[in-house]
């Protein structure tokens, strides 16, 4: 199978500097000078890279007036992604997530097909519309909770299908340079199932599975077993995407069942979304990150002034806290104990839900006393040391996620072919 990861914009500050704790002073321009984990990393953690249109829609533009589209005045999605040499596809799709709360998609199918082929995608992804068992919608004003009827449900699956019908038309008449993937929605095994078989007659070799991001695991395995014998009987393979799902313990059993490739970007969130398992250890075990936040950060300031912790003090609290996990990185600092109690000290002003507090301390032990981040050899742990286990910021947040990204997929990808 091949991994695709979601892109939103994920780069940093290659040349940050974290003794002092500021950019370098020659990132004058952001974009041109941040990178990506495919450039910080000499493998890179994926085999492609997803992106949504509806996320970028700020940043293409016609350009000239000639009618191209361009991301940052740029005509190539490769050139864009600063890919260099490495050998890496790209997919592109509506980002249906979006706009799953409007009755219709605002993208169509011409606008897609023109932005896929003008920016230099692999991959085109047909506009397709999830369906959930519910959405949002204004009702006099305010946000409400609305169920979708079978009605309703049935009514995006057909419209899903009809984009798909028109895209893989237009396709065919105008011989793009990328493969067009045709989306299927359902709400039940026999819809997935009809969904598919539909997409199959339409001419498509390459298919995707929409809407089952909140699907349990076992869900997705009986559509995947439904659907199934319809590969088997063709002559030619149908390549299967699955999208916004990982289930690493199900990666062999979705192969068997006909999955070509995946994405999701959940090894790389956790890094910052999780209150606990940040970091992903070589050893495979999950570790927290050390809560250091910015003392400038807003709601540290609320809380320290409820404590009566004043600006200079919370300053100098924070500093402390980063000089001894240096100190102790460097083995300067062996005393671990001493070492949390200034932590979690600084810690404790942070306001979170009564499941985290006092049980952080054990997990900041279990990762300080680890060392774990020594025992990794990626390029990022060996850069950075223990700032890799430092929750702070986008740049310490983003490289744990690149690592974690990493190793996940040098354990459960090895030898991908990278080539669709």
């Amino acid at each position: 199978m091949l991994y695709f990861i979601p892109d939103w914009e994920d780069r940093l500050d290659p040349d940050f500097d974290f003794e002092h704790d500021c950019y370098s002073p020659n990132r004058k321009e952001p974009y041109k000078h941040d990178v990506y984990a495919h450039q910080i990393l000499e493998k890179s953690p994926y085999d492609g890279i997803l992106i949504s249109l509806s996320l970028f829609q700020g940043k293409i533009r016609l350009k000239d007036n000639n009618g191209h589209y361009t991301i940052r005045g740029i005509n190539s999605i490769k050139e864009y992604l600063k890919i260099g040499d490495k050998q890496l596809t790209i997919m592109a799709d509506c980002g249906a997530f979006n706009y799953v709360n409007e009755e219709k998609p605002p993208i169509s199918t011409d606008y897609a097909f023109k932005v896929y082929q003008d920016l230099g995608f692999d991959l085109g992804v047909s506009v397709d519309h999830l369906i959930f068992d519910s959405i949002l919608i204004m009702v006099d004003g305010q946000k409400k909770k609305h169920i979708l009827s079978e009605q309703e449900k049935e009514a995006r699956r057909s419209l899903t299908l009809k984009n798909a019908e028109d895209f893989i038309n237009l396709c065919q008449k105008e011989n793009p340079q990328f493969i067009p993937i045709g989306v299927a929605q359902g709400y039940s095994e026999d819809t997935y199932y009809d969904s598919v078989d539909k997409l199959i007659e339409m001419g498509y070799e390459y298919i995707a599975l929409g809407g089952l991001v909140r699907s349990k695991t076992e869900e997705i395995i009986s559509i995947l077993d439904r659907i199934y014998p319809l590969f088997k009987s063709l002559s030619k393979r149908i390549k299967l995407h699955l999208f916004g799902v990982l289930r690493q313990e199900k990666l062999k059993k979705f192969a068997e069942l006909g999955v070509f490739s995946f994405d999701s970007a959940s090894f790389l969130r956790k890094a910052w979304l999780r209150s606990t398992n940040n970091y992903l250890g070589v050893d495979g075990n999950w570790y927290s990150a050390i809560r250091v936040p910015q003392s400038w950060d807003p709601r540290m300031k609320k809380k320290a002034g409820e404590d009566k912790v004043t600006k200079a003090k919370l300053e100098k609290m924070e500093q402390e806290c980063l000089k001894v996990l240096n100190a102790y990185n460097s083995n300067e600092l062996k005393d671990v104990s001493m070492l949390l109690d200034i932590i979690v000290e600084y810690d404790n002003l942070l306001i979170r839900s009564s499941s985290d507090g006092n049980g952080l301390k054990s997990k900041y032990r279990n990762t300080l006393e680890s060392r774990i981040w020594e025992k990794c050899g990626c390029e990022i742990c060996k850069d950075i040391g223990i700032n890799v286990v430092i929750f702070r910021g986008a740049n310490r947040n983003k490289r744990r996620g690149f690592h974690n990204t990493k190793i996940f997929y040098d354990t459960f990808m090895p030898n991908q072919i990278h080539q669709i």
